[in-house]
């Protein structure tokens, strides 16, 4: 494996361990088996590291999960489809998803919205869910953080060492529990 790979790796362990402050690039060096020097090849600094590595994962889960939502013919569907999307990048590769979902507060203020990121996308669908009357009228604010609520309280209990297993195998009632807040009025 080449040094980037090694050195993305490494800090994304350390970042969710030790959280990016705790984090020196000296300490990611040495998981990474190279030298600082090399750090700085691919990186200007660890914060440019670490937004680098959450922008990643943020931009990966925005389009998985606007590809799953207009696969689906209807909102059942697309609950059900941006579920197994979050559930996806959570079990392909855990310690970026766990970074992603462990440092959302840490890193809001380095990505500007574009309407592009989860949650828009998640108020966007329940807009025009209500407005094609498939779902009862409600904030889209509440219900989008309501909804993706389930999800990521679910993958930080996993991160936490509470829920054990794939994040897939919880897909079914994740996704009934979504619809239960969707219909309920």
């Amino acid at each position: 494996m080449s040094a980037k790979p090694r050195i993305d790796q490494a800090a994304l362990e350390l970042f969710t361990r030790v959280g990016v402050d705790g984090a020196t690039t000296k300490a990611i060096a040495a998981a990474a088996g190279v030298s600082e020097g090399a750090l700085y090849r691919h990186y200007k600094s660890k914060d440019e590291m670490a937004v680098s590595l959450f922008m990643g994962v943020h931009r990966r889960l925005s389009e998985l999960v606007e590809s799953a939502a207009a696969s689906a013919p209807d909102i059942r569907g697309k609950v059900a489809a941006i579920v197994d999307a979050y559930c996806q990048l959570a079990d392909e590769d855990w310690p970026r998803f766990s970074f992603h979902l462990l440092s959302l507060h840490h890193f809001l203020p380095y990505y500007q919205e574009d309407g592009r990121d989860p949650v828009s996308i998640t108020e966007r669908i329940l807009k025009a869910a209500m407005m094609s009357a498939e779902i009862p009228p409600a904030d889209p604010h509440v219900l989008a953080a309501m909804a993706l609520g389930v999800v990521t309280q679910t993958a930080q209990n996993k991160a936490y060492g509470r829920i054990h297993g794939a994040m897939s195998t919880h897909a079914p009632l994740m996704t009934k529990a979504i619809q239960a807040v969707l219909f309920a009025r």
